[in-house]
């Protein structure tokens, strides 16, 4: 993982799968899913709220490991109060490889993002609209933040509502000040994953199972192996 650090753009990304389902992480214990995608992302906001975080990494797969707890307005699949969300980060700590949190959350939860750091555990800064594409000078105003407030991995993800907002995403590519990872949403969301990921977004998100994390991901196998097919795209 380190490698993403020291260089902005690799390809091919790694591919992250997503898990919003606690039946299909029961399946998934003490498997190696390499052939499928390099890291797992747990959505403990997508599990039922009595489970304590040893009960849910009995049935971990040996794979890197992503902890994510979203907000509700950011997609989040169970509303929590902040403080909250923060003591399931920690809780899950000592289990994960990379942490992800809201970038408009990053100022209250500066010690958070200290801890992880001090354990060596990456900190992905993220920001999510399920509505529109923002604009370009907005989402750079954005990696400022998540920078200052020391994120490794910045990552956007918006919905594209015409051709001309995929764009808006390629423009992230031009002298970004670290590793970026950058997704589109809804029905454009298959296509532009995939140029992205060429550009040089170092990470791709996908689904295992049957359901999307997302709509617009690809399953998590298909755009593995599509992308081996591919190559990056030269700017």
């Amino acid at each position: 993982m380190q490698q993403i650090l020291r260089e902005h753009q690799t390809y091919p990304p790694n591919v992250v799968a997503s898990i919003t389902s606690w039946e299909v992480w029961k399946t998934l214990k003490g498997k190696d899913l390499k052939d499928q995608c390099d890291w797992v992302e747990l959505r403990v906001d997508a599990l039922p709220a009595e489970l304590a975080p040893e009960q849910v990494m009995e049935f971990r797969p040996d794979m890197p490991l992503l902890v994510t707890v979203r907000c509700h307005e950011e997609g989040g699949l169970r509303r929590m109060p902040e403080e909250e969300r923060f003591s399931l980060l920690r809780a899950y700590m000592p289990y994960a490889t990379a942490i992800d949190i809201e970038i408009k959350s990053m100022r209250h939860g500066r010690e958070l993002v200290m801890e992880a750091a001090d354990r060596g555990i990456l900190v992905i800064g993220s920001t999510h609209d399920f509505q529109i594409t923002p604009g370009v000078d907005y989402l750079r105003e954005q990696e400022k933040k998540a920078r200052a407030y020391r994120a490794d991995i910045v990552k956007f993800a918006f919905t594209p509502c015409v051709a001309g907002d995929i764009q808006t995403g390629v423009q992230l590519f031009k002298k970004p000040k670290g590793p970026i990872a950058v997704m589109g949403m809804g029905p454009m969301g298959p296509v532009s994953r995939l140029l992205y990921s060429q550009l040089g977004s170092c990470l791709v998100y996908g689904y295992l199972g049957d359901r999307e994390a997302a709509p617009g991901q690809w399953h998590v196998s298909l755009i593995k192996e599509t992308l081996r097919n591919l190559g990056p795209i030269l700017r």
